[in-house]
């Protein structure tokens, strides 16, 4: 009889083994379709082109890459973007891009930023010129919707003028410019380079002497020839002598060599005046 009753315990602890090792199931909580089905999300195809390489963007706060952007994969629906503009010296000076978007096809964007440009000068207070139009004093700030090229002429009470070559810019930085002052100097350094009143070598004045001596001569003898070929002309109109006529016409051209060397000495003059050799 114990044995029996083992026996039964047994069986009864092995069957209850083999049914905590199966799944519960409940017909009643079990679906007749147990496939589960979620909303299908399309992703279209994202391009953002700029005027600057290098201008981060973002969606919805999370950065997705730089200009040129090609072909990001971007779920359909509202986004907010933002384009940095990477040529800026602050961030509170940036001419950022903010916007919201709908996604509903492939989208290529075209983001064109102003150029910022940042003049410092010390001391500040400079006047900042561009084709002699006044821009403002430094420390100056200004956008252009294009890049400015040329020179920029800063000038300054009591300080040497200064020409700022816009090729020579660096938009991470700025310009930044230290002015010098003139001292006892009061002439423009940025128009006149060469200031001296001296000359390189001395003057030759034996040549000087000659050459002026001979344009007052040229100019003395052309004056009389012409006078003269016009009297003769003045006779010969009234007496109708041939002679006259041939001694007007010989002075006329007598005239014509006078003045040619006046010229040649006037010239040689000159050269001996203000030529260095």
């Amino acid at each position: 009889m114990k044995l029996i009753i083992i026996i039964l315990f047994i069986w009864c602890e092995h069957a209850l083994a083999q049914t905590a090792q199966e799944p519960f199931k409940n017909d009643s909580l079990i679906s007749k379709d147990s496939t589960i089905t979620e909303d299908s999300v399309k992703f279209f195809k994202l391009s953002v082109i700029s005027n600057l390489n290098d201008a981060k963007i973002y969606s919805d706060t999370a950065f997705i890459g730089m200009t040129p952007l090609r072909n990001y994969s971007i779920k359909e629906g509202s986004h907010n973007l933002k384009i940095v503009n990477p040529k800026t010296v602050q961030d509170w000076q940036n001419d950022n891009e903010s916007f919201s978007i709908v996604i509903s096809n492939d989208t290529t964007l075209n983001v064109n930023f102003r150029y910022f440009y940042f003049i410092n000068t010390i001391p500040f207070s400079a006047k900042v010129f561009r084709s002699d139009s006044l821009l403002g004093e430094t420390p100056l700030r200004f956008f252009s919707d294009n890049e400015v090229k040329g020179k920029l002429l800063i000038k300054k009470k009591n300080y040497k003028d200064y020409l700022y070559d816009l090729k020579d810019y660096n938009f991470e930085t700025g310009a930044n410019i230290t002015l010098n002052p003139k001292g006892l100097e009061t002439v423009n350094d940025v128009v006149y380079k060469d200031r001296s009143t001296q000359f390189n070598t001395k003057r030759n004045l034996p040549a000087i002497l000659a050459t002026g001596g001979a344009a007052l001569a040229g100019c003395f003898f052309a004056m009389n020839f012409k006078q003269d070929a016009n009297n003769e002309y003045d006779r010969y109109l009234i007496t109708g002598n041939e002679t006259q006529l041939q001694n007007s016409q010989n002075n006329d051209t007598y005239f014509v060599i006078s003045v040619v060397l006046m010229q040649a000495a006037i010239g040689g003059l000159i050269y001996f005046l203000f030529f260095d050799k």
